[in-house]
């Protein structure tokens, strides 16, 4: 998935974003797109953990 294939935290962020959305249907908002943001990035950060389990 994104996070085995390396994406970035933006490439995170819009996945995030989009299932929110789109799938979930929450309403598109600019404070879901901060968070969608905060999540992709503390992904990102923990991606080297991952690899270890």
């Amino acid at each position: 998935m994104l996070m085995d294939e390396g994406a970035t935290g933006r490439e995170i962020a819009d996945y995030l974003y989009t299932v929110a959305t789109e799938h979930m249907g929450l309403t598109a908002h600019a404070r879901l797109a901060e968070k969608s943001e905060q999540v992709a990035q503390l992904l990102v950060q923990l991606r080297p953990e991952f690899g270890t389990h």
